[in-house]
């Protein structure tokens, strides 16, 4: 069975978001290019994290074979 992706891209009631470990480095990287463009009207961490969630998911499915088809 195929695990699921977490949806870790909201932020609590506090509006911390609790970006994964192991995207720590992406979210940096990103956030260093969006600072330079003001692109929308969402706040800087949301925009960032919405990106990088966008990545994984992508990732995800071309990395999984029964999956590829739908990428």
């Amino acid at each position: 069975m195929k695990e699921q992706i977490k949806d870790w891209n909201k932020s609590d009631k506090d509006g911390i978001i609790n970006v994964p470990d192991h995207l720590d480095e992406a979210v940096n990287k990103v956030g260093m290019q969006l600072r330079f463009h003001t692109i929308s009207g969402k706040n800087e961490s949301q925009t960032i994290c919405d990106i990088v969630y966008g990545l994984e998911s992508y990732f995800e499915k071309i990395n999984n074979p029964k999956t590829k088809k739908d990428v």
